[in-house]
């Protein structure tokens, strides 16, 4: 194995892992704003097929992912607003617009005009310059028009960084100290 091979294999699994704390690190934000009535949002479950039982007693099985369209994320806001969050991580430096796939790309684009509030929340970095953002869709489906190239750097996406501790509260921008939702404003 070379190399090359193995560098980007350890990368991927960082990131996979890293992306799975960071939709932890999203619901734990979110059942603090549902305690405060504030919104509702659940996690979306990653559509298989079972290929082969394992051991059925044990729940094990050999599964096959089936086309993923959902965003990750689903909810609604105070107010009856329905919400949508794709969640992504890069220990990058800057994130790619291609992270969000064609097909996750339609269904927030589709939630978009049909009225809801879609984000996709992006932690760039890593240690102690890793930085979470929640970007508006418009935003992330234009940034070739806004930034010039198809991905951003956390310096792009300041306006929408939100504040992060051990949850990362998505509802709160950092640039206006957490007060303000970037859903009563997301551009």
């Amino acid at each position: 194995m070379s190399i090359r091979t193995t560098d980007r294999s350890y990368i991927s699994r960082v990131n996979n892992t890293q992306g799975r704390l960071m939709e932890d690190m999203i619901m734990g934000a979110a059942m603090k704003y549902e305690r405060e009535g504030r919104l509702v949002l659940h996690k979306e479950s990653e559509p298989f097929r079972v290929v082969k039982n394992m051991n059925r007693a044990r729940g094990r099985a050999e599964v096959q992912f089936t086309a993923k369209a959902q965003p990750d994320f689903i909810g609604c806001l105070k107010g009856g607003r329905l919400i949508a969050i794709e969640a992504k991580y890069t220990q990058s430096d800057m994130i790619k617009q291609d992270a969000v796939t064609e097909k996750q790309a339609a269904m927030l684009g589709k939630y978009s005009r049909a009225g809801a509030a879609a984000f996709v929340c992006c932690g760039i970095g890593t240690g102690f310059d890793l930085k979470y953002f929640m970007v508006p869709w418009m935003v992330w489906s234009l940034m070739k028009e806004i930034f010039g190239h198809k991905y951003a750097t956390a310096k792009e996406l300041d306006t929408y960084e939100v504040e992060a501790d051990m949850v990362i509260h998505f509802l709160d921008y950092k640039c206006l100290g957490g007060k303000s939702s970037p859903i009563e404003d997301p551009l």
